[in-house]
Formats: C-alpha cells, structure tokens, sequence
C-alpha cells in the first residue's frame, strides 16, 4: 500500500467521526461518553447486575474513567449505585426513569431514525466497512506493540 492510500485511511476514519456532529443535541452536562456509558447499562442490564467492571470492559476504559463519568451521572439523576450486600468492593449500577428516558431518545429512537436514512446501505457493506476497519485497527496495534518493546 502507498503512502498516500494509508493518508487516505486516515481520512476517511477522520470524516467518519464527523458522524458525531449529526446526534441531536445533548442536555446540558452530558456528553456523547455519557451516552455510551448509559447505553452500554441499558444493553448490559438486560443479562442482569451491571457492575462498574463490567462497563470498563465492554468500553475498553479504565475503571476509574468509567467511576468518574458514573459519578457524574449519578449526581445528574440518570444512573443509580449500589453496594453489593456481600462484597464492598463490588458496586452495581442502574438507570432510573430519567436515564432510560435519555437512553430512549438519544440512542433506541436515534438509531432506529438513523436505519431509515441508511436503509439504502446493504448488510454486506457494513459488514465488509466492519471487518476492514477492525482489521485496520488490528494491524496498526500489531506494530504499535512491535515498535513499543
């Protein structure tokens, strides 16, 4: 591959993020990693408990990072802490009525809108975009580490 087809990866992915500029506009206070991490509760508290641990993981962040944006939203009134009874350690988290509300809007009722707009882009292209870019991103950390060590 040239130099200026590898650019023009990096291009794309750029214009690709510009996507962001198109969500409706947010409550005051919350920011799109706000509506991540509410709707990664949302589709994780429909197998059960969500713990902070297992919002860190599915994100790939911290767990402090993820405390703090908990934290964040916690005090707004959109999610709700709770200590496990057996371990301390272990702290359960879950949307009140507001942060469903938010979830409903912003993400649910979003995406739905957004497949009518897209719904000319066939099942085959997104999985082919999918499998390119996560292939992209595993090649660039491949010698990302290589170059690290």
């Amino acid at each position: 591959m040239t130099a200026e087809t590898a650019k023009r990866i990096l291009d794309i992915c750029q214009e690709a993020g510009q996507l962001e500029h198109f969500l409706p506009s947010l409550p005051d206070n919350i920011t799109p990693r706000c509506v991540r991490v509410i709707e990664q509760i949302a589709v994780l508290s429909e197998k059960g408990p969500v713990r902070v641990s297992d919002i860190s993981e599915m994100l790939d962040v911290t767990k402090p990072g993820i405390t703090l944006v908990l934290r964040d939203l916690n005090k707004m009134g959109y999610v709700e802490k709770q200590k496990d009874t057996t371990d301390n350690r272990v702290v359960y988290v879950s949307l009140t009525k507001t942060g469903r509300e938010l979830y409903q809007t912003y993400v649910a009722d979003y995406h739905a809108h957004l497949g009518t707009i897209l719904n000319e882009i066939g099942e085959d292209q997104v999985s082919l975009l999918e499998k390119t870019i996560h292939r992209i991103l595993e090649l660039v950390a491949a010698d990302t580490n290589n170059v690290n060590k």
